[in-house]
């Protein structure tokens, strides 16, 4: 059985109990293989396994820990970085053309618009209501 463990180039959940079987790794998209510190009683030999070649999101390493024909066996849940882009920044880099310009009273009139919204909320809201009391 192990008596610590610890994962250098990620973050281990929950934190290591002796009793404890099964983990969470987070790590960075840059990482391909865990870095573990363990430490076993004398006597006990450990095998790696899967701890290779970590691909974007899920990925499972397993530890067994060995004494004569006794295994035991500790699955870390690997989760890793997927930093793939979403979008592609290059199609933005193209000018933009307008096809139709815009008329100089255009921005007049939008905010003649708001303005007559904002007087006829007021009416309604407040004069309207004054002349019930």
């Amino acid at each position: 059985m192990l008596e610590d463990l610890e994962i250098v180039n990620g973050i281990l959940s929950p934190e290591f109990d002796i009793y404890n079987n099964i983990y969470s790794v987070d790590i960075a998209s840059d990482v391909t293989s865990l870095v573990i510190n363990y430490d076993v009683p004398d006597g006990y030999s450990v095998n790696i396994i899967d701890n290779a070649d970590l691909t974007a999101g899920e990925n499972e390493v397993y530890i067994q820990v060995i004494k004569d024909e006794e295994i035991n066996t500790y699955t870390l849940l690997v989760y890793k970085e997927n930093l793939e882009e979403v979008i592609n920044y290059e199609e933005f880099l193209e000018p933009v053309e307008i096809e139709k310009e815009i008329k100089p009273y255009t921005p007049y009139l939008i905010a003649g618009c708001c303005l007559l919204l904002i007087l006829i909320t007021f009416y309604v809201l407040f004069l309207r209501h004054k002349k019930k009391h």
